[in-house]
């Protein structure tokens, strides 16, 4: 299967994913609320993630990774990812009256951390 964008941040959102799915799916044994912050809790991270991605590699495909202009492509879609994040995270307060804090969290912390170890065991 060829991703729209480099292998490797695919594989990155492809293991935030999965991540959200085992998180999610650990949380059922707390109740149906439980179930469905985690999946929003692990969407929160990878909506953000998955525009920044689509924002770097997939309408900059052109620019070369020494190309001086990509450090700013890179920043602008790290400071709209990190506003994105934060107006998902609103959303979600704001449209659902019973979230339970303690999956939305975890699974926003666990899946963030997944990429971010996906990331670190691309580098090698």
């Amino acid at each position: 299967m060829q991703l729209p964008f480099h292998s490797g941040t695919g594989r990155i959102l492809i293991t935030q994913c999965v991540t959200t799915l085992v998180v999610a799916s650990v949380f059922t044994l707390a109740g149906v609320t439980a179930f469905y912050s985690a999946l929003l809790g692990g969407a929160a991270c990878l909506v953000p993630n998955a525009y920044a991605v689509w924002r770097v590699f997939g309408k900059n495909r052109s620019l070369h990774p020494c190309d001086p202009r990509i450090f700013g492509v890179m920043l602008r879609a790290e400071m709209i990812k990190i506003a994105l994040t934060g107006v998902v995270f609103s959303a979600i307060f704001w449209a659902i009256s019973s979230v339970n804090p303690v999956a939305l969290f975890t699974a926003f912390t666990l899946v963030t951390f997944a990429g971010w170890i996906e990331a670190g065991l691309r580098l090698r």
